[in-house]
């Protein structure tokens, strides 16, 4: 099999790892909505099982495209899809642009379901602390009393929930 032909496979990998990476990302969307925290663990690890795969094939994909590159006489170092598209001797432009294309689209809707997770992440953290501050802010409250004897007694045996009025 030659460089060109193996890249377009490697390529055609990628866009299936990336597109089942996409539905991953679409149920973590569902599942912040829904505050499932022992689903999202589950979820995460699918991820990055996911991810660590994306990077090996990349790996794989980026030696081909140096091999490539040397056959097309093209400098090796840091060779992009694009670049290999110049070349005249590239054989199968159509479907290697087509690939391109993509991989590229992929990845932008996977960017901006990611960002909007990351919205989702944010609002829950700062729904969580905003809760927590509201607790903590009770509990400090009833610090804030003179030294005297009686009123120590008093603020210790007060529970977590007890305020003055």
């Amino acid at each position: 099999m030659s460089a060109e032909n193996r890249l377009l496979t490697v390529l055609e990998k990628i866009v299936k790892l990336q597109k089942s990476l996409h539905q991953i990302a679409l149920k973590k969307t569902d599942i912040l909505k829904a505050d499932d925290i022992e689903a999202l663990g589950q979820l995460m690890k699918d991820e990055l099982k996911h991810i660590k795969a994306i990077e090996m094939v990349n790996g794989e994909r980026e030696q081909i495209q140096r091999q490539l590159a040397n056959e097309l006489l093209l400098p090796p170092t840091n060779i992009t899809i694009s670049q290999l598209l110049k070349s005249s001797m590239l054989k199968d432009k159509e479907s290697l642009r087509k690939l391109q294309v993509k991989l590229v689209k992929q990845t932008q809707s996977l960017k901006e379901i990611n960002e909007f997770n990351q919205q989702l992440l944010q609002q829950s953290l700062n729904f969580v602390n905003l809760n927590l501050d509201l607790v903590l802010g009770q509990q400090e409250s009833g610090n804030y009393t003179d030294n005297s004897s009686n009123e120590e007694e008093e603020s210790t045996s007060r529970s977590l929930f007890d305020s003055k009025a």
